[in-house]
């Protein structure tokens, strides 16, 4: 009976591996922080083309339009594993003066993923080719300042950590002394309790855990926020030895050193020891969440995102209070028919509200996305209008030179 179960899991290990694993990995960031650089350190290849934009001085814009770019990676490890790596780019983030519309666009394209999901699960045929397109793991990209986090940073992880798995990261951390860095990493950490912001901090079920998980998650959340240095450039080291690394006037610089960077700790635990989890406590979890608030016509967790954690907490406490104040015992029939009425018109109202309001946010959805086909139809028409002027001028050039030989 044995060789019988071990075949079935070997034959179940070999289905796993020829389907793959996919992943979604989004990257948030400011413009400089590094984003481009991390995604082509991570993947081991060049993924995003790595550009700055430069603000000229008679640029008198302050807003900049946040733009959501998709690029998908096969990685495999060393098991033959391979791994379809989505990963969503962000740029144009924190460029603005006001950067609250780039929070609703990162928002509404987590939840619209969710939105989708929830609505096939309500098909009475499902899509068997129906891909999952939901955010696993989203990092957040600080720019260290030895103050701690900023404004924008706080308001971020409040408003996106109840949709996604945020992970924190320092970028850049080669421009910080080791005392620097550990100081940053301090008050980093400090404002995200203060604030009580929700971020992935690698959660485990005390009771059911094995001495192995508990030492491996403790140990990642001392880390946190992770610090990590990137490099599009590969080196030969000597003795065919290639590293990817970083050079300076006084030597080079292994990225993957872990004594000066996070960087490979923290690619294992997205794309090894914790990308099934981050994955299971998205659909367990965060969509569970939603998706019930979502049925359920709640309104706290869709639409009242100004509130803060505790803030909303000490409200939802308070109705039970509120409520075991007055018995059922000691009230009448025409009052408990009369709340029951009231109940049910509060309820009815709620989903009318909420209704109204998913209406109006996917029709913001869409017409950003209306745009977007726009300006990207533009930017065709314009790369095919110059590439016929190239076409004439190389007519011309090739006339001009039959001319000349006649």
């Amino acid at each position: 009976m044995s060789g019988i179960i071990d075949a079935s899991s070997t034959l179940r290990k070999r289905k796993h591996l020829r389907k793959g694993i996919t992943f979604t990995l989004m990257i948030v960031g400011q413009s400089g922080c590094g984003r481009s650089t991390f995604i082509n350190t991570l993947c081991g290849q060049q993924v995003v083309d790595v550009s700055t934009t430069v603000m000229l001085p008679t640029d008198t814009s302050t807003e900049v339009e946040l733009q959501l770019r998709e690029e998908t990676v096969e990685l495999e490890d060393d098991q033959g594993v391979k791994i379809q790596l989505n990963i969503v780019d962000t740029p144009g983030f924190g460029d603005s003066l006001d950067n609250t519309r780039s929070f609703d666009v990162i928002s509404d394209y987590i939840r619209h993923q969710y939105d989708e999901i929830l609505l096939e699960e309500s098909r009475v045929r499902r899509n068997p080719r129906f891909k999952d397109g939901r955010a696993h793991c989203c990092l957040y990209m600080i720019v260290p300042t030895g103050h701690g986090l900023k404004e924008m940073d706080i308001e971020f992880m409040r408003q996106l950590g109840s949709l996604v798995n945020v992970i924190p990261v320092i970028s850049k951390a080669d421009s910080l002394t080791p005392e620097e860095l550990k100081l940053n990493k301090k008050l980093i950490m400090e404002d995200i309790d203060r604030h009580n912001l929700p971020i992935y901090n690698f959660p485990f079920d005390e009771e059911d855990v094995t001495d192995e998980d508990y030492e491996t998650n403790t140990y990642l959340r001392s880390l946190l926020p992770f610090s990590v240095i990137g490099s599009n450039d590969v080196f030969d080291i000597g003795d065919s030895t290639m590293i990817r690394g970083r050079k300076y006037p006084w030597g080079m610089l292994d990225v993957e050193d872990t004594s000066i960077s996070d960087f490979v700790v923290l690619r294992n635990a997205l794309l090894i020891s914790h990308l099934n989890d981050l994955k299971d406590y998205t659909h367990e979890i965060l969509y569970e969440r939603y998706r019930t608030e979502a049925l359920s016509g709640e309104t706290s967790f869709n639409f009242r995102n100004d509130i803060a954690p505790q803030t909303q907490h000490r409200m939802d406490m308070a109705v039970p209070q509120r409520a075991s104040q007055s018995p059922i015992s000691q009230q009448s029939p025409s009052m408990m028919n009369h709340g029951d009425n009231q109940s049910t018109t509060d309820t009815y109202m709620a989903r009318e509200e909420q209704i109204r309001l998913e209406e109006e946010r996917l029709k913001a959805f869409e017409e950003r996305v209306q745009q977007e086909l726009l300006l990207k139809r533009k930017e065709l028409l314009q790369r095919e209008q110059e590439l016929r002027e190239i076409e004439e001028r190389l007519e011309r050039e090739a006339k001009q030179k039959q001319e000349t030989s006649y």
